[in-house]
């Protein structure tokens, strides 16, 4: 309206904008009297509106950064004065009945809008009366927790570096990139039943670092579903690096390489030395190979 242009300098006065900021907060009055409950109940209710406008309408944003002019200044108190009025609440009116028109009448668009994603699985945002119900009542677990990442720096232009920040952001589990998993019973660790990894397998025990002899016949075979693994940027053996981490030296972890077709993580249990037993009694105490590794793999996908 005023034609403001930031590169002229302001002919506004900080004296001007002082005494004007405190003359509009005189004006703006709720509780009207002039006894010492009226003016204090009146305080007490603009507290937080003066603290606003003047912390906005301070002397120096206004000169260096608005760049307001005097008639400009002017027109500003003016309007926020009206608006001030308008806002005000006759006594007795009842706001409890409008506000609820007001919220419930939105409330109605959101459930129309949501129709529009019937039956498409990616739209997984919670919307509608349901997000309504989270919000109001403050849900300390919402049904579809999402975040809003504004990126700044080289990772805001370039998608590649944006993705990079959202796999290192993402909670991923290894359910996530699992495609299948599998338990057989394969005694003959270098002559597997499954020969699709043979080659692998025979790779890995031409030059063994641990006791052959300790591993357990039963075998947690876990196939990793590729396309995930490549938007989460992970490999093998940082998968393989991570049970190790978890498990120790009670698992045997190998796989294949991260270029093959299928990718595979081969898991074994580690049986305790013969010298370490104790006797019968210990072995007929202990779980079952094959049900302990289902307890572990229940374990690693939760």
């Amino acid at each position: 309206i005023f034609h403001i242009n930031k590169r002229h300098p302001c002919d506004l006065s900080p004296l001007k904008v002082i005494t004007g900021v405190r003359d509009l907060l005189e004006k703006c009055v709720i509780v009207k009297g002039e006894d010492k409950l009226s003016k204090q109940a009146n305080e007490n209710a603009t507290t937080l509106f003066q603290c606003l406008v003047r912390s906005t309408l301070c002397s120096k944003l206004v000169a260096e950064q608005f760049r307001l002019s005097e008639e400009a200044f002017e027109w500003l108190l003016g309007e926020i004065e009206s608006k001030f009025m308008q806002a005000q609440a006759t006594p007795g009116e009842m706001v409890g009945a409008i506000a609820a028109q007001s919220i419930g009448e939105p409330a109605t668009q959101m459930t129309l809008n949501t129709f529009h994603f019937a039956g498409v699985s990616s739209k997984n945002v919670t919307l509608g009366v349901p997000r309504l119900k989270e919000i109001i009542n403050i849900s300390k677990k919402p049904k579809a927790p999402s975040l809003t990442v504004f990126l700044t720096g080289a990772a805001a232009r370039d998608a590649e570096k944006a993705k990079n920040v959202l796999c290192r952001l993402e909670h991923t589990t290894l359910k996530k990139v699992t495609a299948n998993t599998a338990i057989y019973y394969d005694p003959f660790p270098q002559n597997t039943v499954i020969a699709e990894d043979q080659e692998f397998v025979n790779v890995y025990y031409e030059m063994p670092d641990f006791d052959a002899s300790r591993i357990s016949p039963w075998l947690l075979r876990i196939e990793l579903d590729r396309k995930r693994m490549t938007d989460k940027k992970l490999t093998m053996e940082q998968i393989s690096e991570k049970i190790n981490a978890g498990f120790g030296d009670d698992l045997n972890c190998i796989f294949n390489d991260d270029n093959a077709e299928k990718l595979v993580l081969r898991i074994r249990i580690m049986n305790a030395d013969a010298d370490a037993k104790d006797g019968e009694e210990e072995q007929a105490d202990k779980m079952e190979d094959d049900m302990f590794l289902r307890c572990i793999e229940a374990n690693m996908l939760s």
